[in-house]
């Protein structure tokens, strides 16, 4: 706030110079007869031509849309950031899912290899040691 303090005294010094300028051209508008090119010119300056240039002084001076427009475009430029930091962190997402989906799609093909040669030796062990069911010739074993 102290860094504006000497824009407020300056914005009070252009509004009294800019009241005492206005008042000193309606005096003198008043001095002439109506009409006359000189009092027609002081009251056309005594209120809107100050007024107006003080408004516009006050809106070259005043930097809050440049800093607010700053503002917004820092924020878009971090908001795209993070949405194309997330963007990756999708597609890193998806590329380890299918990874993990391979995996287990090959970790499945083992089980099943392993559950069937397991069997295959299982039956291979009966047989070799007779406790197998040999293949009887049409005979019931009940």
């Amino acid at each position: 706030m102290w860094q504006n303090v000497k824009y407020y005294v300056l914005a009070y010094a252009i509004m009294v110079g800019g009241a005492v300028l206005s008042s000193v051209f309606q005096l003198l508008g008043d001095q002439f007869p109506a009409g006359h090119p000189v009092g027609t010119i002081a009251a056309n300056l005594s209120g809107v031509t100050i007024g107006g240039m003080i408004m516009v002084i006050g809106f070259l001076r005043d930097s809050r849309v440049e800093a607010a427009e700053a503002r917004v475009a820092e924020a878009e430029a971090r908001a795209d950031r993070e949405w194309e930091r997330a963007e990756r962190e999708r597609e890193r997402a998806a590329a380890t899912e299918a990874r993990a989906a391979a995996a287990e799609e090959r970790a499945a093909r083992m089980v099943e290899r392993y559950e069937i040669a397991t069997t295959a030796l299982i039956k291979r062990l009966d047989e070799m040691n007779g406790n197998g069911a040999a293949p009887s010739a049409g005979k019931d074993p009940a």
